[in-house]
C-alpha cells in the first residue's frame, strides 16, 4: 500500500517537473520569437518603404504574419501546459484552438505557391472539420453550463 502512494507521489512530482520544464522552454522560445517578430517587422517595413513606399505589397507581411501565429501558437500550448498541469484535465477547445492556429499559420506560410488541388482540398476539410469540432465543444459546454445555473438558481 505503501509503495503504491510513493509511487503515485513520485509520479505526481515528475509531472510537475516536466511541466515546469516544458514551461520554462516554452517562455524562452516566446521571448526569442517576440524578439524576432519586432527586428522582422522592421526590417520588413523599412524593405518595404525603399521597394514599395506606401503601395499595398503583401508579400512583405506573411513572415510576419507567420511569427505572429508562431508565438500565438506556443502561447495556446503553454496555456494547455499549465491547465493539465494544475487540473490535469485537457481542454478540448484549447486543444482545437491550438490545431485552427496551427492550420492557419501553415496556410500563411505557403502564400501564393502553387498547391496540389489535392492537398487544397484536405487543408479546406481540416479547417471545415475542426470548426465543427470546435462549434460542437463550445455548445455543448454553453449548454452544461445553463444548466448548472438552472439548477443552483433552483435551490436559492
Amino acid at each position: 500500500m505503501n509503495s503504491k502512494y510513493d509511487m503515485i507521489k513520485f509520479s505526481d512530482r515528475f509531472e510537475r517537473i516536466i511541466s515546469a520544464i516544458l514551461l520554462g522552454f516554452a517562455i524562452v522560445i516566446i521571448v526569442f520569437q517576440v524578439a524576432q517578430l519586432i527586428w522582422t517587422t522592421i526590417e520588413v517595413f523599412a524593405k518595404r518603404f525603399r521597394e514599395a513606399g506606401l503601395e499595398y505589397a503583401p508579400q512583405y507581411g506573411r513572415n510576419v504574419a507567420v511569427l505572429f501565429f508562431n508565438i500565438l501558437l506556443m502561447m495556446e500550448i503553454m496555456q494547455t501546459i499549465k491547465v493539465f498541469a494544475d487540473t490535469h484535465i485537457i481542454k478540448v477547445r484549447v486543444i482545437l484552438i491550438v490545431c485552427l492556429i496551427a492550420v492557419s499559420r501553415k496556410i500563411l506560410a505557403s502564400g501564393e505557391e502553387v498547391i496540389d488541388p489535392m492537398t487544397e482540398f484536405s487543408i479546406a476539410g481540416l479547417v471545415l472539420a475542426l470548426a465543427i469540432s470546435y462549434y460542437l465543444v463550445s455548445k455543448n459546454i454553453k449548454e452544461l453550463v445553463e444548466e448548472e445555473q438552472k439548477n443552483a438558481e433552483r435551490k436559492i
